[in-house]
């Protein structure tokens, strides 16, 4: 699914250049930087006996999800989607994470 960032969304290059130029995204030399979206989808299974346990133990839902990323690993994974975002803001260099949103 294209999110509503998703350069896909804008209807001419212009339109995308003056997007992007308004969210301050052009750098002094012309380069952009545009976001990318990597998704990918996965199943971990489970069962509402092993949730009851859970809950009977007094575990949190914090230490649910961190057990459940552990089997991780054995997560049967499709196939990922990409999706390329019009910038929202101009990226902090110090920021590894890319753009604010």
């Amino acid at each position: 699914m294209v999110s509503k960032w998703s350069i896909k969304n804008t209807d001419r290059v212009k339109m995308l250049i003056n997007m992007i130029q308004v969210a301050g995204g052009i750098e002094e030399d012309g380069s952009i930087l545009l976001p990318i979206e990597r998704k990918e989808h996965g199943f971990v299974k489970t069962s509402k006996d092993v949730l009851l346990k859970f809950e009977s133990s007094g575990k949190s839902i914090s230490d649910l999800h961190d057990k459940l990323l552990e089997q991780s690993e054995d997560f049967d994974w499709s196939e990922g989607s990409i999706d390329i975002h019009i910038p929202r803001s101009v990226p902090d260099q110090l920021d590894e994470e890319g753009p604010l949103t």
